[in-house]
């Protein structure tokens, strides 16, 4: 019998939610979310028709299934074609816009993820060494492959072995996300859970979600969904957007200097001084975008270069309730200091404060279309993920800019043809 002992489990997680605060009597807790890999996280890249062409399996039967029942020495066959194509999907083998994006906030909140997978431990491994921590991302826990020892999806005995190692109930507080409705949304109906379809493609929106809790064409559009479905807020230890807190000043002379513009000062003082973050955790470059002043963002950016700072580095340093530079300058659409900025090679544009505000938040809640252009044509991304698992377009009330914003998220989601499992 296979046990949990053949799974993955990220060190330094504590298992779910153990700890949290009474279930809300309106919303239910979500506890944990488990992933598909392949054509969820993923972009489609094996092609399944040919892969059930040379195993010789009707497109009609499970594949993994007819290899199973297969004579000893065909099935060796039709296992050396299924792994040859594996081999050569971890070659081309790409995120999914949105996916890190959906992941990330479930991390940032606290929620555990696993992944089961019909793939093998080799590309599991693969996605995570090449792919996902990469991508600043704590690895999947547990893991469930098809070399696990576990009957593979549909079969429900991962998802009742992922509940068991956290100490979970196969109830509506867990999720099971893919984009197969065989193999994923059955594979948790089965078990019991709530369900997520990824329709990437939008081959299912004309037949519904079939019978998916939830139904979305990109991940990072999951989240908001989630956010108003379950109670996300109480286990959370993001900084709530309603949480105020005083605008500091500056405290140093630096700092002064660049608030107010004054260059011959900026230019006098030890370049430690002008590097230095004050009290409130600003540095003067922050304080120089948050003022707007332009003279004092290239005296400094000067200074810096001519110092062989890396200036990409000064402006990437997070301030004041972790907001950057780029935030500052977004925030209240000083759009000569952001375009100075955004020229700088190496400068993120996708850096967000604690309360997971990112710039282009910030410029689409404020109607700063100026700045929202200047964002986009620097590549800012649209698929980024507040507190509440908005996009920049769910977080304006200007028509013009979330329109903009929408047609640019849709371009940054585009997806290749899907090869049907």
């Amino acid at each position: 019998k296979a046990t949990v002992s053949v799974l993955n489990w990220p060190r330094g997680c504590a298992l779910p939610h153990t700890h949290m605060a009474m279930r809300s009597a309106a919303r239910p807790l979500l506890r944990g979310v488990v992933f598909d890999m392949d054509g969820t996280l993923t972009k489609p890249n094996l092609d399944f028709g040919e892969m059930y062409r040379r195993c010789g399996v009707p497109r009609s039967e499970d594949i993994l299934e007819a290899v199973r029942r297969m004579p000893p020495a065909e099935a060796e066959k039709a296992k050396a074609v299924i792994d040859d194509m594996e081999v050569e999907g971890r070659r081309t083998m790409e995120l999914f816009p949105g996916a890190a994006d959906c992941c990330r906030w479930l991390q940032a909140h606290g929620i555990p993820t696993a992944l089961v997978t019909r793939n093998t431990a080799a590309s599991v491994a693969h996605f995570h060494a090449a792919l996902w921590e990469p991508a600043g991302l704590r690895p999947f826990g547990p893991v469930i492959c098809r070399d696990s020892g576990l009957p593979p999806k549909p079969k429900p005995a991962a998802l009742h072995a992922i509940a068991e190692a956290w100490d979970l109930r196969c109830d509506e507080s867990l999720l099971m996300v893919g984009d197969s409705v065989a193999y994923d949304i059955a594979f948790g109906r089965e078990a019991g859970v709530a369900t997520a379809l990824v329709d990437s493609s939008q081959r299912h929106s004309a037949e519904g979600a079939h019978g998916a809790t939830f139904c979305v064409d990109n991940l990072a559009l999951l989240p908001r969904q989630l956010w108003q479905h379950y109670d996300v807020e109480a286990a959370s230890d993001v900084l709530a957007g309603s949480a105020k807190h005083e605008k500091p000043t500056p405290t140093t002379a630096a700092g002064a200097a660049a608030s107010s513009g004054d260059v011959d000062t900026l230019m006098a003082l030890p370049l430690a001084e002008v590097m230095s973050a004050d009290a409130s955790g600003n540095t003067p470059l922050i304080w120089a975008a948050d003022a707007g002043s332009t003279a004092a963002v290239k005296a400094l950016q000067a200074r810096y270069a001519a110092a062989e700072v890396d200036v990409a580095d000064a402006l990437n340093m997070r301030g004041f309730l972790g907001a950057t530079a780029v935030s500052r300058a977004s925030r209240y659409g000083h759009t000569e200091v952001l375009e100075l900025l955004l020229r700088t090679p190496g400068v993120d544009c996708d850096i967000s404060n604690e309360k997971m505000q990112y710039p282009l938040h910030f410029a689409a809640f404020k109607k700063m279309p100026a700045a929202v252009e200047l964002l986009l044509r620097a590549g800012a991304s649209c698929l980024v993920l507040d507190r509440k698992g908005r996009t920049p377009a769910e977080d304006t009330s200007d028509e013009a800019i979330r329109q903009r914003l929408l047609g640019a998220r849709s371009a940054q989601a585009a997806v290749p043809d899907v090869h049907e499992p």
